[in-house]
């Protein structure tokens, strides 16, 4: 059965990871999870298989397909409710999403039915072979993950019309307007967040951290994102900045560290002000829709990713020039930095917690260096962790490190 190089190279990676953990794998890890990754590498690509026996036939089933079907599904009905003519107007709010695209939360899915069905003592099952009753789990674990909720408000005002009586004169007349919108909310849950709704007891959800730690994810990457940066994007990137002017990573960090502290979490916050904004710690209202925080009034402050941003236009990059050179978002600050290895990570450099579009609310922060222990060390603005703050990327979870290419010489 051939494996594309693509697929081989995420499972070095993959084995790298597993192997090369200083604290080494946990007994529950090796008698659990590695035969599950493994599975996964032979068998996830889309050149490979998983084996199923249906009525009685031997047939192969791609988990890809599968999941590919099972996304395709999610998607028409997510269509279907925004065909809805009854309503005069559709809003549609993908939950944790920057830039309201769906999530493809496979990689969380995966890990989810894995745990719930691989790692329960009272009904762990294999999952070399997919039969049809865990391919009727695997869907129903994805539903689970993937919810569509609906609501409907409706505004009545009065507004004032021109008419023509049956002399021929303009009459103005106040008529009562009436509109009715649907809000179409969709949830696409993390492995942590279903945990909660399944009950998972304190092994399964060590075995979610650990799957995350393995870095298999790297297998659902959608071509949306990019892994590495060519000479020519590098150069293209690069070409927005004027010829004086030179980023240093030093600069980075430094700029970076000035708001430790000092500014608040804030959904949908941007900025780029040199030095201080004035608005920092002005209540405002929350308009971004996606987080919870929707709609509240809150001390205004930076996003994970406007938190970046603002960074590296305090180093030099002119504002006009943010979209091609940083970007606003997770998405677009991934898709202008390239991969590089965790061994290799320096000051400057950027963590990702998740592949953009893998999972909502995806966090980025800023390497700062390490720690006398060897840690590498993340500055980054979260809710979670008391706003702008300075923490260990393994406490955080960032799994993926880039460089931006205003940094590569």
């Amino acid at each position: 059965m051939a494996i594309d190089p693509a697929t081989l190279k995420a499972a070095a990676k993959i084995a790298t990871t597993v192997l090369s953990d200083e604290k080494g794998r946990r007994i529950v890890l090796v008698a659990c999870l590695v035969p599950f990754i493994i599975i996964l590498l032979v068998l996830s690509s889309p050149f490979a298989i998983f084996f199923s026996i249906l009525d009685g036939q031997e047939e192969t089933v791609s988990v890809i397909s599968a999941l590919n079907e099972m996304k395709e599904d999610f998607r028409h009905s997510v269509q279907q409710e925004q065909a809805d003519s009854t309503a005069d107007i559709i809003k549609t709010i993908v939950m944790g999403s920057e830039d309201a695209l769906l999530i493809d939360n496979s990689e969380d899915v995966l890990i989810a039915f894995a745990v719930k069905y691989n790692v329960t003592k009272d009904d762990a099952e294999q999952v070399a072979v997919l039969s049809d009753n865990q391919l009727e789990k695997l869907r129903q674990v994805y539903l689970d993950m993937n919810v569509i909720t609906t609501t409907y408000e409706t505004t009545s005002k009065e507004v004032e019309v021109t008419t023509t009586n049956d002399d021929g004169e303009s009459v103005i007349e106040t008529k009562t307007v009436t509109t009715t919108t649907k809000i179409i909310t969709i949830d696409s849950l993390t492995a942590e967040d279903i945990g909660e709704v399944y009950g998972f007891d304190d092994v399964q959800n060590q075995m979610i951290g650990e799957m995350r730690q393995s870095g298999y994810g790297i297998l659902m990457a959608s071509g949306n994102s990019k892994t590495f940066l060519d000479r020519e994007e590098i150069e293209e990137i690069k070409s927005h900045i004027p010829e004086d002017i030179i980023i240093e990573s030093e600069k980075v960090v430094e700029a970076a560290e000035s708001l430790v502290g000092k500014v608040n979490y804030f959904w949908g916050g941007k900025s780029l002000a040199i030095g201080w904004d004035n608005r920092f710690g002005t209540d405002m209202e929350v308009t971004s829709p996606g987080s919870s925080s929707t709609g509240t009034i809150r001390p205004f402050g930076l996003d994970c990713s406007g938190f970046v941003t603002w960074v590296f236009v305090n180093v030099g990059l002119p504002a006009e020039s943010i979209e091609s050179t940083i970007g606003h978002g997770t998405t677009a600050q991934w898709n202008v930095s390239t991969s590089i290895p965790t061994s290799a990570a320096m000051k400057g450099d950027l963590a990702f917690l998740a592949i953009p579009g893998t999972r909502k609310v995806n966090h980025i922060g800023i390497v700062t260096g390490r720690n006398d222990n060897g840690q590498i060390m993340v500055i980054y603005c979260s809710s979670g962790a008391n706003n702008v703050s300075i923490s260990t990327a393994e406490s955080v979870g960032f799994l993926y490190y880039r460089r931006p290419a205003v940094l590569i010489n």
